[in-house]
């Protein structure tokens, strides 16, 4: 017998080795059904955490939409459900769906730079946005922050009932939205502009976190050359999801809108056959191409420095101010007009309902307190950046809660510049059907924390 030596023992193992993974081959793993179960596992842990606290207008989609967004984190999921249902309440959105107390540009058509062209070859709606053609600076400046997000809340929502209708006709099971944007006129010096940056991204937020599965696909079309320098601006704040479903089409964009959408469904200008009613190529008549907004449209509605009720603070640079107010009872209405100088300015605001603050509320006293914790608290509003340096804030809510509302001026952002914030807040009773709207008590502002460094 031949002495065995290392390399016949090496090429016997491979030969064996080869034999057995024929005889036993790795079964291969569905990377697709192992998320799939993954996700419905989180969802049944979610759901049976909230139990039966699940408000009706959420169902199944919408909750595995919250994981999506927090990455299936179930207790970062149920916080982010919580603070869309309250920022819903906060922001009256039935109301103003239902068409109830729209600002008035909302209502004048030749400022849209959007329409509706119909439905792409799957089933799905599709939105044009001629974003190049917007006076975004104009539409900054004449409505406010809180106003954007209704605006921008009530185009969504609206595009999402269209589609539930077509999918009862079609048996779509999906609930998603086709964007055309149409960067035709874009200048660098309105893409690169802070306060449109700043009001893109708080549209992002707004999408990525309240409405994360809604997109379908965003088709990026007459992109400048400088576009994709800027895009790698906003890369870094764009989850995984939303940025595969972003497509830069280039010079041939076209023949590519045309592979997914019908060219009898698709306008001119875009690529397509049709024409609207008047033989306009740019389908006028239900696709907007903007226009500079009239002065008649701009804020005059300012606080007076010398009037007594108003409130004037200066938040400095990385701190934050802090604010408590007693709602006594259920529908209790809380008005607000904020404005600042010069720069924008964040707010929070929160419900405190732990058992000491519910019975200062009750008895209508302020409790001072050198400092909050928010962190303990129940978020009515996400986060906002106010532009009220452009436009003031001005609304009003009624409340669906009782207890202490605690305002944060957020200014911990800032490392270089003070703030200067003016304010009124108003609390009155709940109304007595649409007549009583009697102020009761206008509560003095009172800052609760000394400025601290964060």
């Amino acid at each position: 017998m031949a002495p065995t030596n290392a390399k016949s023992l090496m090429k016997d193992f491979r030969a064996s080795f080869r034999r057995k993974k024929a005889t036993n081959p790795t079964p291969k793993i569905d990377a697709k059904q192992l998320v799939e179960e993954e996700e419905q596992a989180k969802l049944a842990e979610l759901k049976e955490n909230l139990a039966r606290n699940i408000p009706s207008r959420y169902d199944d989609s919408d909750l595995m939409a919250f994981l999506r967004a927090r990455s299936l984190n179930v207790k970062e999921a149920e916080k982010l459900m919580k603070v869309d249902f309250n920022l819903r309440k906060f922001l009256q959105m039935e109301e103003f769906l239902k068409g109830e107390n729209h600002p008035q540009i909302l209502l004048n058509s030749k400022y849209s730079v959007s329409g509706i062209i119909g439905f792409d070859n799957e089933g799905t709606l599709v939105r044009v946005i001629n974003i190049g053609y917007s006076d975004a600076k104009g539409f900054i400046s004449v409505l406010s922050t809180m106003d954007h997000f209704k605006l921008f809340l009530w185009y969504i929502e609206r595009d999402l009932l269209l589609q539930k209708v077509e999918n009862m006709k079609t048996g779509n099971k999906k609930n998603q939205i086709a964007y055309i944007l149409n960067m035709e006129h874009l200048s660098m010096s309105k893409l690169m502009d802070k306060t449109i940056v700043e009001a893109g991204l708080m549209a992002l937020k707004l999408l990525q976190d309240h409405y994360h599965d809604v997109v379908k696909v965003v088709y990026v079309v007459n992109a400048p050359s400088y576009f994709s320098s800027v895009f790698k601006l906003f890369k870094p704040v764009i989850k995984e999801a939303l940025h595969q479903s972003i497509k830069v089409l280039d010079s041939n964009w076209k023949e590519e809108l045309l592979k997914h959408i019908d060219a009898d469904v698709l306008p001119v200008y875009l690529g397509g056959n049709r024409v609207d009613c008047t033989g306009d190529p740019e389908c006028g008549e239900f696709i907007g191409f903007g226009g500079t907004i009239d002065d008649d449209y701009y804020p005059a509605d300012f606080l007076d420095p010398d009037d007594p009720e108003v409130v004037s603070v200066n938040v400095p640079a990385g701190s934050s101010l802090f604010f408590r107010y007693s709602v006594p009872e259920v529908g209790t209405i809380l008005r607000w007009h904020i404005q600042s100088k010069d720069n924008d300015i964040g707010i929070g605001v929160f419900l405190d309902t732990t058992e000491g603050h519910e019975e200062s509320a009750k008895e209508g006293k302020q409790k001072k307190k050198r400092e909050e914790d928010v962190s303990k608290m129940e978020p009515l509003t996400p986060p906002i950046r106010l532009q009220c340096h452009l436009c003031p804030e001005i609304g009003e809510t009624a409340a669906w809660f009782s207890g202490s509302v605690v305002l944060q001026l957020d200014n911990t952002y800032s490392w270089m510049s003070a703030k200067e914030v003016m304010m009124k807040i108003i609390i009155e009773q709940p109304r007595e059907g649409a007549t009583n709207n009697k102020k009761v008590s206008e509560l003095t502002t009172k800052t609760l924390q000394k400025p601290t460094r964060k």
